[in-house]
């Protein structure tokens, strides 16, 4: 198990590496012509192990429900996260991944109760 803090350190850099990314491709766009956009990836030029750290995390806290691949990817690293995103059926109740730090606490609290 990883604390809160390493957690929560691991997002911020995946946040941050794929704003670095972004920011690649953006200069790449207004550098080159559009013609060669098509053979241009700026994910070349970063070297990172994205996949594999969110495999690992995703392993080690059991989440079978995908939540840190949902956080990630689908709500742009947390941004887009709102409080009424998550239902759950069990209790009738949202729940609130709006932060890295609710997403460990959930995490935590899922593992606990499925042991």
């Amino acid at each position: 198990m990883i604390s809160k803090e390493q957690f929560i350190k691991i997002i911020n850099r995946l946040r941050n590496y794929n704003d670095l990314q972004d920011k690649i491709q953006d200069l790449f766009r207004e550098n080159i012509d559009n013609q060669e956009m098509d053979f241009m990836n700026s994910g070349s030029i970063c070297i990172g192990h994205e996949t594999i750290v969110v495999q690992l995390l995703e392993n080690m806290f059991n989440d079978r429900g995908k939540y840190i691949s949902w956080y990630l990817f689908e709500q742009d690293y947390g941004r887009t996260v709102s409080i009424d995103d998550v239902f759950d059926k069990d209790t009738g109740k949202f729940i609130d991944l709006s932060t890295p730090e609710k997403l460990y606490d959930y995490l935590v609290k899922e593992m606990e109760e499925k042991q």
